[in-house]
């Protein structure tokens, strides 16, 4: 589909969202007296079963509190697939009450009006009363996930059920093999580098050129968001009215390339964010790279494997760059003398969202806000080594079983969200990918990329949102009759 047709179907969804919301046929059969919720989800088979006994659970004690039956029911559909899914069955008036999706693709949703503002849910306000209220009590970078800007008004589209962030990665053996050379280099082998200089110094003692560098550095966008968050980049600004304008093109984007090409020519990073190249883990779980930046989906994978390793905030910018771009500090109570606390990363998981065809809307935030409860998050996360998105279940923690939970955690709360922009294949993949590819090849400068990906942004995406807009208001105003 070209993207002039994307945001064409855009409206349609609005449209056909915003004609059935009045009057959607009842599609679920129910026995008498009982309410019925359909959640779509795409956890993995250990996650599902607890999902569902989670879901039993609530069941329960929906019944218990207000003295009404009510049934959910559980339907798996991958991940990878849900938002297509979601897309089709609103055209075809057949959407779930409740799904769980991917926090990134969240905004296109939003502004297709499939989803319902949250907030505005009279079972929001009285658990909550704000947004700002709410966000208090959650990880803030997930639930920033679920805010929208639509024509100029930011909304509550979702709420957090599930977080994950990357962070450094460092191989404790591949340190102590050369902690005689680090210390005579005035570094520490018993501890990772907590700047990006630092990094390359210790990489000049760790690497040994054609079989082990110190570092390999991700290719992708969704990995390289961890240093243009922590360089303070902003992808995209709205004004009142939703009009969209790429930001890339600034003193925190430039620095922020300046690092990514520092370290991919370094001589101290292995080349793996060449196309077909071994990647970050593969280099890692093979001793040919010493760090690299990942997630707790790889702890099990490095832990089988027998690795000693550990992990750590990743670096932070060097405190002259602090200075010089005014970059805030991120790491509640940090050191300001120290560049850990400048440090950022990226934030990845779901977001449950309640559709625009859900009779039962308030229904629905009860679950939503039931399973992002402080007990069953704690439940969540300390059987399955999850990351509460409740800040509450942090506290005392049972993570006996997950070890290195509560320094994904420490990051966790530094981490910015995915920035606010959709069609993200497109910025990802016709984008971001080429022109990186094109910087690290040497054959473009930092400035020159930033220039491009602020044309391309401006080309590409958001002047076909900004183009979509007036059709928008229209779909509103004819839903709401005035």
């Amino acid at each position: 589909m070209s993207l002039s047709r994307f945001f064409v179907a855009f409206v349609l969804l609005a449209v056909v969202v915003g004609v059935t919301a009045i009057g959607c046929n009842r599609r679920k059969s129910a026995p008498e007296g009982v309410k019925v919720l359909e959640v779509w989800q795409g956890f993995n088979v250990e996650e599902t079963a607890v999902f569902k006994d989670i879901m039993k659970d609530f069941e329960k004690d929906y019944a218990a509190r207000t003295g009404q039956k009510v049934e959910v029911r559980v339907q798996y559909v991958s991940f990878n697939d849900m938002f297509t899914k979601l897309r089709t069955a609103a055209l075809a008036k057949m959407t779930p009450d409740i799904a769980f999706m991917d926090s990134i693709k969240v905004t296109e949703l939003a502004l297709g009006r499939a989803l319902v503002p949250i907030e505005e849910l009279d079972s929001f306000k009285k658990r909550y009363g704000t947004m700002e209220k709410a966000r208090e009590e959650f990880v803030g970078a997930s639930f920033d996930a679920g805010i929208v800007n639509r024509l100029g008004q930011r909304h509550l589209y979702g709420m957090p059920v599930q977080t994950t962030t990357v962070s450094l990665f460092w191989n404790r053996e591949m340190f102590r093999r050369k902690a005689t050379e680090l210390r005579a280099a005035g570094l520490d082998p018993t501890r990772p580098p907590r700047d990006w200089d630092e990094m390359l110094a210790y990489g000049k003692v760790l690497t040994e050129p054609g079989k082990v560098y110190a570092f390999g550095l991700h290719g992708s966008m969704w990995f390289n968001f961890t240093i243009f968050n922590i360089y303070g980049v902003e992808f995209v600004t709205y004004d009142e009215n939703g009009v969209a304008q790429a930001s890339f093109d600034s003193p925190n984007g430039l620095a922020a390339l300046h690092r990514i090409e520092t370290i991919a020519h370094s001589g101290v990073e292995g080349g793996a964010w060449v196309r077909g190249a071994l990647g970050p883990e593969a280099g890692f779980l093979n001793d040919v790279y010493a760090m690299c930046l990942t997630g707790p989906w790889n702890v099990e994978n490095f832990t089988n494997a027998g690795k000693d390793f550990d992990i750590d905030l990743i670096p932070g910018p060097s405190m002259e760059e602090v200075r010089r771009l005014g970059l805030p500090p991120r790491l509640p109570g940090g050191d300001p003398n120290d560049p850990r606390t400048y440090t950022s990363s990226n934030v990845g998981g779901q977001t449950g969202v309640i559709m625009r065809l859900c009779e039962e809307r308030d229904l629905a935030f009860e679950l939503l806000d039931y399973f992002t409860s402080e007990k069953v998050q704690r439940r969540w996360a300390s059987g399955l080594g999850q990351i509460p998105v409740r800040k509450a279940a942090w506290e005392n923690l049972d993570t006996s079983k997950f070890p290195f939970m509560p320094k994904f955690m420490t990051q966790l709360a530094t981490a910015k969200r995915i920035p606010q922009i959709p069609l993200y294949g497109v910025l990802e993949n016709d984008l971001f990918n080429p022109e990186v590819d094109l910087l690290l090849n040497k054959g473009q400068t930092p400035e020159q990329m930033t220039k491009r990906m602020q044309d391309g942004m401006e080309q590409k995406i958001f002047k076909r949102i900004n183009d979509s807009l007036e059709a928008a208001r229209k779909a509103d105003k004819d839903e709401s009759g005035s």
